[in-house]
């Protein structure tokens, strides 16, 4: 109860601040008019803009739109093995089940309750679980994420957490929309800026409080180890998770192409990865979590056996026919393009994302090279057309930077980076469809090409050259000649990130 006051006091200092200064401000007006009704109108002119811009800010605290809940449901009736483990747990916790399960794309868990009457009254739980997570943790150590976020629903952390979310949000949306020129909002704004800082770093260590409280909560349920473990994984997971995501996971998005299975590249990238030490974060004073290596220390020192027994074993033996529903999970975190998506094994979509990369600009180059001519579009007329010193034809791109004052050298130079971009990707198309080059995986890096052995030439060397102030495409047009002949022993291999 006494730490439930404490979240209504936090929760409510900065709006409350937030609306006595309002308040003021519109007494302040009100008593001038019936001072002098003509200074009031000069005094309205400084005062209700700032009232404006607080009273958006409190609207931005009151009006709660329910946001629809994002992630993929997971059934008890098709689960029943999660849905049980997630019920002894609770009932380890001292607290109710949540009331759905959602399995999202993110590397992390949570957990939520719809409230109202600032988080008085609880309506429904929410539980969140990571893909991520289920596909790489083992059992016990996904459960310890799950008694440590039931431990929040136990000591009633969550009845607040919305409340206390949109009060930061409407904090920054007035200090956002203050005028910095207006001398009364400046005021304002330094008055609140210092003022919220400081009941934000209290909420913080309130916050890291809770955080401290769930993990000995997690320990004591399942046990030191299996947590100590546990948080490894998320430190380790959320940062090949982002990796993941960023380099592989959409490589072939442009194209039109997703993997056809995407964790088991994950779990490709984690192994390559292993051994790796993983950055700590900066220290933040106004971070809701403790630093991980303290939250070790403590769960490691508590030393305590568990009183719930998981199977040991991987965390995807907790579901049935686990594939369909992390990918589902995956593509409701990419949105609705992702449905559209065709789907491709790895070594293809190595492929397909450097190709769809390296020719992002071959088409504007051939087509600019077949009018120039007066041929077809294709890789022998670029050739041809950079034999005949019409690079600046070619790489002449109407929607790029063009301005009168560029001279001649400046010109021939930019349309140099476009012509040698657009000629790589045609270059790597042909041989690619010839049978010269073979892409595959090699983490963590996107992937790898291959070339046959007669290729004794440099092909970036060859393709500087057709580009040069005195172009030679002798050695490249011998090399895309060559492709057509009966292939040979492969001969090295570069990778690409």
């Amino acid at each position: 109860m006494r730490r439930n006051v404490w979240w209504m006091l936090l929760i409510g200092a900065v709006p409350t601040a937030m609306f006595v200064v309002m308040s003021a401000l519109i007494w302040f007006n009100v008593y001038a008019f019936t001072v002098s009704p003509l200074s009031a109108l000069k005094i309205a002119i400084g005062v209700v803009p700032s009232a404006v811009v607080l009273g958006s800010g409190l609207w931005v605290l009151v009006f709660k739109g329910d946001s629809p809940l994002h992630g993929v449901p997971v059934r008890e009736e098709e689960q029943p093995e999660l849905w049980a483990l997630v019920r002894r747990l609770a009932e380890a916790a001292g607290t109710a089940p949540p009331d759905d399960i959602r399995l999202t794309a993110d590397a992390n868990a949570a957990v939520v309750e719809d409230t109202r009457l600032l988080g008085l009254i609880a309506l429904r739980r929410h539980m969140f679980v990571g893909a991520p997570l289920v596909a790489e943790m083992a059992a016990p150590h996904l459960a310890a994420v799950i008694a440590h976020e039931l431990a929040h629903y136990g000591n009633r952390d969550t009845r607040f957490a919305g409340t206390a979310y949109r009060s930061r949000s409407a904090f920054a949306h007035t200090l956002t929309a203050m005028n910095r020129d207006d001398y009364l909002q400046r005021g304002l704004h330094f008055l609140l800026r210092h003022y919220g800082r400081l009941v934000l770093h209290a909420s913080a260590n309130l916050s890291r409080r809770q955080e401290r409280a769930a993990d000995e909560a997690a320990a004591r349920t399942v046990g030191s180890a299996p947590t100590v473990a546990a948080f490894g994984d998320l430190t380790s997971i959320a940062a090949s998770w982002e990796l993941f995501r960023r380099r592989h996971l959409v490589t072939g998005w442009q194209a039109g192409y997703l993997p056809a299975d995407a964790f088991a590249g994950f779990r490709r990238l984690r192994d390559s990865l292993e051994g790796e030490p993983v950055e700590a974060d900066e220290p933040d004073p106004y971070d809701t979590h403790p630093p991980m290596g303290e939250r070790i220390a403590s769960v490691r020192a508590l030393d305590a056996p568990g009183t719930v027994r998981v199977p040991a074993g991987a965390a995807l033996g907790l579901l049935r026919d686990p594939r369909p529903l992390l990918d589902a999970a995956l593509l409701d975190g990419l949105g609705p393009e992702a449905l559209a998506k065709r789907r491709a094994d790895w070594p293809a979509l190595v492929r397909i994302g450097a190709l769809a990369s390296a020719t992002e600009h071959t088409g504007l180059v051939l087509a600019n090279a077949a009018r120039a001519t007066g041929r077809p579009v294709a890789l022998r007329t670029l050739l041809d057309a950079l034999d005949a010193d019409m690079l600046v034809e070619v790489g002449t791109d109407p929607a790029g930077p063009q301005r009168p004052t560029d001279g001649p050298r400046v010109r021939r130079e930019r349309a140099r980076i476009l012509v040698h971009a657009g000629l790589t990707g045609a270059v790597l198309a042909a041989l690619t469809d010839a049978g010269a080059l073979h892409w595959s995986e090699s983490w963590p890096s996107r992937g790898a090409v291959r070339l046959d052995e007669r290729y004794d030439d440099s092909l970036p060397d060859l393709l500087d050259a057709a580009v040069s102030d005195r172009p030679d495409t002798t050695r490249l047009r011998a090399l895309l000649d060559s492709a057509d002949q009966p292939r040979e022993r492969p001969r090295g291999r570069w990778h690409y990130r």
